[in-house]
């Protein structure tokens, strides 16, 4: 019984990695940077066990190497970042709806 428990445990890793991680580092050391700004910020409320959980999701607007405008949702973004904040960003072509951070914002 234990085995089974240790697979799906293994499973689970293994998704969350190709999901959230896979992405975000492979954007990180084979992305392209270019420059962005913060373009808007979702709240989303969720409740569980009675609590309450705000979700932040932050987009990105940026010109991808082709000279046309794209929005992607940041993967890794830092609480500071604001509407309008110019940030860094790198992403991967074949996946240019996600953004992962490259520079902190810039004053």
């Amino acid at each position: 019984m234990t085995y089974i428990a240790v697979i799906f445990v293994v499973l689970f890793a293994v998704y969350v990695f190709r999901k959230y991680w896979g992405p975000l580092v492979k954007a990180k050391w084979y992305g392209i940077e270019e420059d962005a700004f913060v373009s808007r910020i979702e709240e989303d409320v969720r409740t569980s066990n009675g609590a309450e959980f705000i979700i932040r999701s932050y987009y990105v607007r940026f010109l991808k190497q082709n000279g046309l405008e794209n929005e992607a949702r940041l993967l890794n973004p830092k609480s500071s970042l604001d509407t309008g904040s110019r940030i860094r960003i790198r992403y991967l072509p074949e996946a240019d709806h996600l953004a992962v951070l490259a520079k902190p914002a810039r004053m």
